[in-house]
This record gives structure tokens, sequence and C-alpha cells, in this order.
């Protein structure tokens, strides 16, 4: 039942944008609400992780004696610096929205960077996986624990992508911050970015 209202839900969206070429404010703070819920249910999992994590690390010897963790100073600070540098970008181009910037390739520039950027996060979290990490999923609570934190974390760095992605389709209607989508994109992808510095400052450091 759950499943059909939802879809009746966005058919009348569909058709009420169709009819007046925009949605009414009524439909706009109930999918900003609907979307703001989402992010809290998904910092609810990211803190039962967390919370696992610090539960873990002040009851046992972490990391396990024969587990030597990852130097923060290398890639994990590389992929700290690549996101806190996409943040910069989609802040940029949140601000050229709201100013009505009617450049739309000065936008498409911002948006490009931070999707690159994004992406080559997830290139070096692989690299880091396959030839950096000195311990497995299967190697205890350390190795399960941190896997399930960085893992699920890049899992969202991809949603956040795809996000941005359908954002870009949408570059020509975002004057005004007026496309929810857009504005959407821009705060999962900040969501995704706070994430990643509590990890690193808690798992990593």
């Amino acid at each position: 039942m759950l499943g059909i209202a939802l879809i009746y839900h966005f058919i009348a969206i569909k058709k009420e944008r169709y009819w007046l070429c925009t949605n009414t404010s009524v439909i706009k703070n109930s999918i900003y609400i609907a979307f703001i819920m989402f992010l809290v249910i998904e910092f609810i999992v990211f803190n039962s992780l967390f919370w696992a994590y610090f539960h873990f690390s002040l009851t046992e010897i972490w990391p396990p004696l024969g587990i030597e963790k990852c130097d923060p100073y290398s890639l994990p600070l590389l992929n700290t610096c690549l996101l806190l540098r996409s943040a910069l970008r989609i802040t940029v181009y949140h601000h050229l929205i709201m100013m009505g910037d009617h450049i739309k390739w000065r936008r498409l520039f911002f948006i490009i960077i931070t999707i690159t950027l994004g992406l080559v996060f997830l290139v070096v979290q692989y690299e880091e996986y396959k030839y950096h990490l000195l311990f497995r999923f299967s190697d205890g609570v350390f190795g399960r624990v941190f896997y399930s934190l960085t893992g699920f974390h890049g899992l969202h760095v991809m949603m956040g992508v795809s996000m941005l992605i359908m954002a870009l389709s949408l570059n020509r209607y975002a004057i005004h911050n007026s496309h929810i989508g857009i504005l959407s994109a821009i705060w999962y992808w900040h969501f995704v970015d706070v994430i990643w510095v509590f990890l690193y400052l808690f798992v990593y450091i």
C-alpha cells in the first residue's frame, strides 16, 4: 500500500508540474521535508556504525594486535582534500543559482568539477582497498567495522555522484534555486562531505 501511495503521489507531482509548469509551494515543502527526513535516517545509520566503532575501540585493544592501520596522511588525506574541494565547488554552484546567474556554462563548470572530484575519490578509495590496506573485512571486529563505515560511505558517494549527474541534466532549469532535484543533490553532497570529515578524524586519525 505504501508503494502504491508513493507512485500515486509521484504521478500527481508530475501532472501538477506539467499543467502548471511548476509545483505548488505545498508540494515543494512536502518534498523538502521528506528529503530532510531521509537525511536524518541516513545520519542515524551512520551514527550506529560510529557507535559500534567507538564501543569496540574503548573496550578492546584497538587496533588489534597484528593489524596495522592505514597511514592517515597518505590516501585518506588525499580523499579528504578531494571532498573538501568538491564541497567548495558545489557551494559556488549553489551560490550562482541563488544569485540568478543565467550564464549556463559557468554553472556547468562547477558542477562538472564536483562530479569529477567525486569520481576521483572513488578511484582513490578503490586503490586504497586493493593495494594499501593490510587487513581485510574478515580480520575480526576491526576489519568489519572499518570496511562497513568506509564502504557504506563510498556507496553514498556513488549515490551522490549519480544525483549530481541528474542535477547536471537539469542545469538549464537551475534559476533562483527553483528546482527541487538540484537542491536535493546539493544537500546530499554536503551530507556526504560532513560524514567523511568525521570518519577521517575518528577512524583514520
